[in-house]
């Protein structure tokens, strides 16, 4: 038989440490979905490009930075396209609720 010599719970650190993970974890997931920020259906994330770091920073090979300027030239157009589309699309989405509100207390830009 041996004798643990150790004080009062200092044993029982890692078991109550997993039961409050545990507990926690459990809360989290017990909020309802509208409880988590949601996307508008439809909504593009455009993401904003970072600069390469390389063109700051003296000493960097020039090719592989000149590499990273390409992909960062790219990803520029892409993010402009990006914004341009969700643009768009939110002028659309605006539009429609004005001719739904006119309709609604005018009896304008009704559809049928």
């Amino acid at each position: 038989m041996s004798i643990d010599r150790r004080p009062p719970g200092a044993g029982r650190r890692w078991p109550s440490r997993l039961c409050g993970l545990a507990a926690g974890a459990a809360a989290v997931l017990s909020f309802p979905a509208p409880a988590f920020p949601q996307a508008a259906s439809g909504f593009n994330l455009c993401v904003q490009p970072g600069s390469p770091p390389c063109v700051f920073m003296p000493g960097q090979p020039a090719e592989a930075c000149g590499r990273e300027v390409e992909a960062y030239i790219a990803s520029v157009f892409h993010y402009r396209e990006c914004l341009a589309r969700e643009s768009e699309r939110v002028i659309r989405e605006s539009n429609d609720v004005i001719d739904h509100w006119r309709c609604r207390e005018k009896g304008e830009r009704c559809r049928k």
